[in-house]
C-alpha cells in the first residue's frame, strides 16, 4: 500500500486506513486488566488541561480552553480503548456523549487541536467505484490521539509530577490532519462532482457572463467565486448557516447583478 497522502483538495492530509500514518493509537500508561492506569491518566490529563487553561487565561478574557472543550475531551476519553489507545468515535457519537451540538463539537475539537492537547488523522477507504460511477474514496471516522511530544511544557511537567512512574512517555512523533470536515464540506464536494455547466457560449462578453451569473443558482456563483476550493466554499456556506440562511444573509453575500439593458 502506498504511503503517499490522498490527493485532491477534498482529501488533503487524509490517509488510507492501512497507511502507517493512520496508525496513531498510543498509550501513555501500563495496560491493566481493569484499565485503572488509563483512568488515572485520563482524569489527570483532563484536570491538568483545565488548570493550564485557567493559568493561561488573560485578565478579563474567557478560558482559552472552554468548559465545552473539556466536555468534548471527556467524551472522547470515554470512547478510548484502555489497552490500545484506539479512539475513533463519529462526530455524532461525540455530540451525543458530550450533550453538545455537532457544530459545537467541531469548533471545540479545532480549539483543542490549536492548543496542542489533542489531534487526529482523517482516514479513508477505497469504494471500488469505477471511473465515472461515483467517488473513489470514502472517509471513515477520525482517529483521535494525544501526542505528548507536542503538548505544552506546563502540561508535561504537571503530568510527570502527578503520575510519576505511571506515565509512559514515548519518542514517537505523530502527524495529524487538518480541520474536522463538516457535513457542509461533504455537500459542497457532492455538488462539485455533479455540477455540469450547460451555459457554454464561445467567448462571452462581460454583460453575457454577468447575466449568466445573475440568472444562475447560488452554487453557480460559488463555483465562479472559488473554483475548486472546497474549503473556501465550506466557510462561505457555514457563514450562511448551511442551506437554511436568511434572506438578509443571502442578499449580503449574493448581491443581485444589475445590468443596464
Amino acid at each position: 500500500m502506498s504511503a503517499r497522502p490522498i490527493s485532491g483538495s477534498a482529501w488533503r492530509r487524509s490517509y488510507d486506513v492501512n497507511d502507517e500514518r493512520a496508525q496513531v493509537s498510543t498509550i501513555y500508561w501500563e495496560p491493566t486488566a481493569n484499565n485503572a492506569n488509563m483512568f488515572c491518566f485520563r482524569d489527570t490529563y483532563r484536570d491538568t488541561v483545565l488548570a493550564y487553561s485557567d493559568h493561561m487565561r488573560k485578565p478579563g478574557k474567557t478560558l482559552p480552553i472552554s468548559l465545552n472543550a473539556l466536555q468534548v475531551l471527556k467524551a472522547l476519553f470515554s470512547f478510548m480503548d484502555g489497552k490500545t489507545g484506539r479512539c475513533d468515535p463519529s462526530l455524532d457519537s461525540i455530540a451525543k456523549r458530550s450533550r453538545l451540538s455537532r457544530r459545537t463539537v467541531v469548533r471545540q475539537l479545532d480549539k483543542l487541536r490549536q492548543e496542542k492537547v489533542l489531534d487526529w488523522v482523517r482516514r479513508t477507504v477505497r469504494t471500488g467505484n469505477a471511473v465515472g460511477e461515483g467517488p473513489k474514496l470514502h472517509q471513515t471516522s477520525n482517529s483521535y490521539f494525544i501526542d505528548l511530544a507536542r503538548v505544552p511544557d506546563e502540561i508535561i511537567r504537571t503530568l510527570r509530577h502527578k503520575l510519576g512512574k505511571k506515565l509512559r512517555e514515548t519518542s514517537r512523533r505523530l502527524l495529524g490532519s487538518g480541520r474536522v470536515p463538516t457535513r457542509t464540506r461533504g455537500q459542497v464536494q457532492k455538488l462539485l462532482n455533479g455540477l455540469v455547466v450547460k451555459r457554454t457560449v464561445p467567448k462571452p462578453g462581460l454583460h453575457s457572463a454577468l447575466r449568466t451569473l445573475a440568472n444562475g443558482t447560488d452554487f453557480d456563483r460559488l463555483k465562479h467565486m472559488y473554483g475548486d476550493d472546497t474549503a473556501a466554499m465550506q466557510e462561505h456556506l457555514e457563514m450562511l448557516g448551511h442551506s437554511h440562511h436568511r434572506a438578509s444573509a443571502n442578499l449580503a453575500l449574493y448581491p443581485s447583478i444589475r445590468i443596464k439593458r
